[in-house]
């Protein structure tokens, strides 16, 4: 049997491709997951050509949509960039699940701030990569790295990735 494949947020690889030039690398994915599975890194931000170190990007509603753009003056929207990012990185790519850094603008689910037109903290939401991958995949297995401490989570998500039809 083909041994399934897990995109990873780069970073949680032990990649140095965060803003600040650090990583945020989760010995848990190479102990528990390599074995069983290919893992691939992916870094929307760095697949855009945003280099390290760089400024941080941030999630802004108009209430209707959320964006997500650089904090720099005047700010550049990236949004669609992003999205390109994903539907190509799907395209290309046959994964059967993705582990995402919680709380990046790109990345996170559900845990990442927006921000009001006038830079006031509204809501919590999802990144837009991983909003577009949630859309676009609705069925796609999905974990933040918040949530590889608890083990039943993690074994829930295993589950997933080896039922995952692709």
């Amino acid at each position: 049997m083909l041994q399934k494949t897990i995109a990873v947020s780069a970073c949680l690889l032990g990649h140095k491709v965060r803003y600040d030039g650090v990583d945020q690398k989760q010995p848990i994915i190479l102990s528990a997951l390599a074995e069983q599975f290919k893992l691939i890194a992916i870094c929307p931000e760095m697949e855009i050509g945003l280099g390290v170190p760089r400024d941080k990007i941030e999630l802004i509603s108009d209430g209707i949509q959320t964006r997500v753009q650089s904090t720099t003056k005047p700010s550049v929207d990236l949004t669609q960039k992003i999205q390109q990012i994903a539907q190509q990185f799907l395209a290309n790519e046959a994964v059967a699940g993705f582990i995402l850094k919680d709380k990046s603008p790109s990345c996170g689910v559900k845990n990442c701030k927006i921000k009001n037109s006038q830079g006031i903290i509204e809501a919590n939401g999802t990144g837009i990569f991983a909003a577009n991958i949630m859309q676009l995949k609705p069925n796609m297995p999905m974990l933040q790295s918040n949530q590889l401490e608890n083990q039943q989570t993690l074994d829930l998500f295993i589950q997933q990735v080896n039922h995952y039809e692709y």
